[in-house]
């Protein structure tokens, strides 16, 4: 129960896998309990139970609060390079799970890291899904491009699918062919691949 009841709320999670196809998931299905092994790494802000006990709408306000919050981290495009507590823009459950995740690795403090700055990516793709306002989708869209290359280097997507997000991306910020294909081939050369098209 409590665990259909944290996974239903955690819609955002489900944005963890949607374009990094890692199989972290997996094991987070299994438990959200950490594992005996390993020393544990940040105290939750609530306790399994305390979270078992919220409603889906309190959950679901938790996540929204975050999302708006990796919203807001849009305008800087630098990624974390270490963890200190949760970031606003993860919800307490989202702690809880993706901690449980991070801990069942070698490096846990590396993997938390990893699966944050990989959620917070998530979230802005999300919100930029979900915004029409023009000023807000250029941040949001600068954001998304600036983290694609760690991206690949984490081995999170494959170069093929960042080249395919550039270009949409891109697409969306120019309106000049020129600058389109100058502004792609300089985001292609940050991701290792080349781009090439014949001007019309």
């Amino acid at each position: 129960m409590f665990k259909l009841a944290i996974v239903t709320g955690v819609v955002a999670l489900t944005g963890l896998v949607y374009y990094s196809g890692f199989d972290a998931i997996q094991s987070l299905k299994a438990s959200v309990e950490p594992t005996h092994a390993t020393q544990a790494l940040l105290t939750p802000e609530y306790k399994p139970e305390e979270l078992a006990a919220k409603s889906p709408e309190q959950l679901i306000q938790m996540q929204k609060d975050a999302l708006a919050s990796a919203k807001a981290a849009a305008s800087d495009v630098e990624e974390l390079e270490r963890i200190e507590g949760r970031p606003d823009f993860v919800s307490p459950a989202e702690w809880m799970m993706l901690q449980a995740v991070a801990e069942q690795k070698a490096d846990p403090q590396a993997e938390l890291l990893r699966l944050v700055n990989l959620l917070r990516f998530n979230k802005q793709l999300e919100a930029l899904d979900r915004t029409s306002d023009a000023d807000e989708r250029k941040v949001l869209i600068e954001a998304v491009l600036a983290q694609l290359p760690k991206r690949i280097k984490n081995q999170e997507m494959s170069v093929e699918k960042a080249q395919s997000i550039q270009l949409k991306l891109i697409s969306q910020i120019y309106s000049d062919n020129n600058d389109i294909r100058d502004r792609a081939a300089e985001e292609a050369r940050r991701i290792g691949a080349e781009f090439s098209i014949k001007a019309s």
